[in-house]
């Protein structure tokens, strides 16, 4: 810790180990169980709680983006009334290094201004469902993953990640990268695994893996939160699992679709398009979907006599597609790719100040014939609320149980010893990203909450510290140590179990938070 600073330790009393176990059927079946409205997740856009942002993707009779439009040409209607935009950008013209994509956007915290639109450039998320895809099914979209990146390579146009979905986690196979060459490698290494949930054909198989697939979505969400541009989340696999209503008990049956509703909520937030890519190729008997999040996010197939509950609409609601019974998977892969460079981003304050948490509907109008915009159906108007006690719990919670790296704050971590069973940690944060309020005597402050989570192979948590910590400096030594970064000393039982450590920081008043990882051989085991 740097002399110059003052760092405070405050005792805790928010012991969230309950939390920590997470349960996905739990999950599925008791989230907002006593209320039909989802309960909002963490702000995205922090310049204004009303602001609603949009990227509109434009195009022509034929499927073709056009771009080249202006704001006069955009109309926005929310539940049929017409809204002022106060924010227009077009698709960037070059493209943003993968690093600055990956650590996000520094904020100046001392400088406000006008609401504007988030920056339009897009990250592209290739998640292999291997949870809900039959073996043959696997093989043709890793063939056409590796097509896409062939075609595309070895320079790829947006920062993109790999991602798998497996039998018992979401997979991070390659951080964000524009190299071909490297998505390629992680997709060689890790080998393909036989679908044993797929096999379980009772209704707990089915449920589980909606669960699953439900919470890897939320976690992509929460973990690229702080992009404040659009990401692209091409699924490749069959969709989402169908649950048959017979089997379903009718009190369920809301919280189903809540749970669903909470995750569309929650992707929409964080600006997430969903692609479904499904690689089985032509059927026989397609299903019908229909798509509305506001009045149902569960809809029925063609088969009445089955009623099966289809959740593929969470791509259509927003803003992504459905791709199927199509032979092309590298083809579908690449045109969900592309609306990531060819993309309007737009942003307004509803004239509807009622935040009832009811669903309101958008639709885009364009100038000119034969253009159509596909852009998110709409959004539930729910108040931005500061976060209780017990939900700043379960988002820590959640962030420890995440495979994936958060980078709203850009931390580093070491650890050595600190004795029989316990570790000390040495965590730096980057001074940019945390808020720094000026006290009444002209010293900055600011507070930060950090976890530190000894997580076994099995992936359960064998310990876990929570600390509230805040450092202060004085006005000249806070110019002074600016591009030097906050250090933080904690010290954490370190179970002989432990196979890596999941170190989490959260900034009290902005809600954004990092994450650190440090592997067994990292730790200072005797």
């Amino acid at each position: 810790m740097s002399h110059q600073d003052s760092v405070n330790t405050r005792a805790n009393s928010r012991i969230f180990a309950g939390h920590l176990v997470v349960a996905l059927l739990v999950f599925l079946f008791a989230n907002r169980a006593k209320t039909q409205e989802p309960t909002p997740p963490g702000t995205v856009f922090q310049t204004s709680s009303n602001l609603v942002v949009l990227d509109v993707v434009v195009t022509d009779h034929a499927g073709k983006s056009i771009t080249g439009l202006t704001q006069d040409d955009f109309t926005v209607l929310e539940d049929g009334v017409a809204q002022s935009i106060t924010s227009f950008e077009i698709p960037p013209g070059g493209n943003l290094p993968a690093s600055a994509i990956a650590t996000g956007n520094r904020q100046d915290t001392k400088t406000t201004g006008p609401a504007k639109a988030a920056s339009p450039q897009a990250l592209t998320i290739l998640v292999i469902d291997e949870l809900n895809t039959e073996v043959l099914d696997e093989m043709y979209a890793r063939q056409g993953i590796e097509k896409f990146l062939a075609k595309r390579g070895p320079h790829l146009a947006q920062p993109t990640s790999l991602m798998l979905l497996g039998q018992k986690r979401l997979e991070l196979l390659q951080d964000y990268t524009q190299d071909a060459h490297a998505l390629t490698a992680a997709l060689y290494h890790r080998h393909p695994e036989l679908p044993f949930g797929l096999m379980a054909s009772e209704f707990g198989g089915s449920s589980e893996r909606l669960a699953k697939s439900l919470w890897a979505l939320s976690q992509i969400a929460a973990a690229n939160s702080h992009h404040e541009g659009r990401k692209n989340v091409i699924w490749v696999g069959p969709g989402f699992p169908a649950l048959n209503s017979r089997m379903l008990d009718p009190a369920d049956r809301p919280r189903f679709v809540n749970a669903v509703t909470e995750s569309a909520n929650q992707l929409l937030k964080a600006r997430v398009s969903v692609y479904t890519v499904n690689p089985k190729g032509l059927e026989t008997a397609p299903t019908t979907y229909q798509s509305g999040v506001g009045d149902s996010l569960v809809s029925e197939s063609g088969d009445q006599a089955t009623g099966d509950l289809i959740f593929e609409s969470i791509a259509p609601d927003t803003g992504g597609e459905i791709f199927r019974l199509r032979n092309d998977v590298d083809v579908a892969i690449a045109e969900s790719a592309n609306d990531g460079s060819s993309y309007y981003s737009l942003a307004y304050y509803p004239t509807n100040h009622n935040w009832n948490g009811k669903y309101r509907r958008i639709k885009i109008v364009l100038r000119g014939q034969g253009l159509q915009a596909r852009t998110r159906k709409g959004y539930f108007a729910i108040p931005d609320l500061p976060l209780t006690d017990e939900q700043v719990d379960t988002v820590l919670s959640r962030a420890v149980m995440n495979p994936l790296p958060y980078r709203a704050l850009e931390i580093e971590a070491k650890a050595k010893s600190a004795g029989a069973g316990k570790g000390r940690f040495l965590i730096r944060v980057d001074r940019h990203n945390l808020h720094w309020e000026t006290l009444s005597n002209g010293n900055r402050r600011c507070e930060v909450t950090v976890v530190v989570a000894g997580v076994g192979g099995d992936d359960k948590v064998y310990s876990h510290k929570v600390t509230e910590l805040e450092s202060v400096v004085d006005s000249k030594r806070f110019e002074q140590q600016l591009n030097r970064p906050v250090a933080f000393d904690v010290v954490a039982d370190l179970p002989p179990k432990t196979k890596h450590v999941r170190i989490v920081v959260r900034d009290a008043h902005s809600d954004h938070i990092g994450s650190a990882d440090l592997s067994r051989d990292a730790l200072p085991f005797r």
